[in-house]
């Protein structure tokens, strides 16, 4: 029996966001599995009530106020051995760490240890689909699978949709359409 074949996706956004390739695959290998966790209809839940939360402030005020909401959904957790098999760079431990900590300097990833098992060396990462979104945004491109409401976004609300709702979908398109007929 063949062994399941492995895939790493080079996406034009992420590359442009983050400034290097290998950054990307990495950010886009967190995306697919914060996709894919157990509780991800309760992550896009709290992305969209920390939107709300933030949404009339700046950009300072913003941030002291997501940092006071407890992120309690959407936690993956990955070894830098698993992130460099997975992806196939090929890279070392500290590499991939280093990769990882400039990502979540930017803001665009969340890390926490295990908070129920403390002898649990193994970092837990939550994508900040927000900030990704809205960084995105600021360069002319968009997170793909995740659909804005752009009249709100443009004035800092970013409402947010996944691609699995065909009804949202219609309805931002509509809304979309109208915004630039208009």
């Amino acid at each position: 029996m063949a062994n399941k074949l492995k895939r790493a996706v080079i996406k034009e956004e992420l590359v442009v966001l983050t400034g290097d390739f290998k950054k990307a695959v990495l950010l886009n290998q967190l995306i697919y599995w914060s996709e894919r966790v157990n509780d991800y209809d309760n992550f896009i839940e709290e992305e969209k009530k920390r939107a709300r939360m933030a949404m009339s402030t700046d950009e300072k005020q913003r941030a002291e106020i997501l940092k006071q909401i407890e992120l309690s959904h959407g936690w993956i957790y990955k070894t830098a051995e698993d992130m460099s098999l997975e992806t196939m760079l090929g890279m070392s431990k500290s590499s991939i760490g280093r990769h990882l900590e400039n990502l979540l300097q930017n803001g665009w990833l969340e890390r926490r240890n295990n908070p129920h098992w403390k002898g649990d060396n193994t970092y837990q990462y939550r994508v900040d689909i927000i900030k990704i979104q809205k960084d995105l945004f600021k360069l002319g491109y968009s997170l793909e699978g995740y659909k804005f409401d752009l009249r709100e976004f443009q004035n800092e609300i970013p409402m947010f949709y996944n691609d699995t709702s065909k009804f949202q979908n219609e309805t931002i398109s509509s809304k979309t359409e109208q915004s630039i007929s208009n």
